[in-house]
């Protein structure tokens, strides 16, 4: 079974294979401004356009700074959260009571085992009292099951064994990066660990950022 996150005049979920399977755990990768966010923020958009419902937790933003964050790309979800379509959850929840939260008091939460997506935007060690990333992972693979796990994190917040196990326990694994190419910044999507993808993808999808537009990706790539 596959989700698709298509929506009018946007070329990703052509470029991306179309849709992402159930079952998985998607991790995007990148450093910081590289873009993390935007594509969780544009896959929420899109699966819930489609059908779906998702739940959304965040360590960066309150709800209202996620809610004005996704209108002014042009993905507002208010209503989708009013109507519990989107369930957010925030670092209030994560740090309440000024003790992090487990792992498991996250997913033992109705409003998240309902949903069909899990994005978790950004996973880092500062995030849950028991981290450790092979014990995460695995546990979102089991939780994964019947569902969609999102994850983005910053590698450089881990070393090269935590790194290593990322690699290997993440069933997709999406990396963000930027460049600079004839005096412009140019972004990119670089699909590195992709399987079971619907139809043929573009394993480098190079896009810009526009206003009410979002994520916007380019004609042609030159990686």
């Amino acid at each position: 079974m596959y989700l698709s996150f298509k929506i009018d005049g946007d070329e990703l979920d052509r470029r991306m294979g179309g849709g992402l399977y159930v079952g998985q755990i998607v991790t995007i990768l990148g450093a910081s401004g590289e873009g993390k966010t935007l594509l969780s923020i544009r896959l929420a958009y899109g699966v819930i356009k489609n059908g779906s419902n998702i739940c959304y937790v965040s360590s960066q933003f309150p709800v209202r700074e996620f809610i004005s964050e996704a209108e002014t790309l042009g993905y507002g979800m208010f209503n989708e959260i009013l109507s519990d379509k989107v369930s957010f959850i925030t670092s209030v929840f994560i740090l309440r009571k000024n003790k992090r939260a487990d792992l498991d008091d996250l997913l033992s939460l109705d409003k998240v085992k309902e949903k069909q997506v899990l994005i978790i935007d950004s996973l880092s060690p500062a995030m849950f009292k028991d981290f450790d990333i092979s014990s995460f992972l695995e546990r979102l693979r089991k939780f994964s099951e019947g569902r969609i796990v999102i994850i983005t994190m910053n590698p450089d917040e881990l070393d090269a064994k935590a790194m290593s196990k990322v690699n290997q326990l993440s069933t997709t694994i999406i990396h963000m990066r930027s460049k600079d190419l004839a005096g412009e910044r140019k972004h990119y999507i670089d699909l590195m660990k992709f399987p079971m993808a619907m139809k043929n993808f573009q394993q480098s999808i190079p896009f810009r950022i526009e206003p009410k537009r979002g994520l916007v990706v380019e004609i042609s790539s030159v990686s």
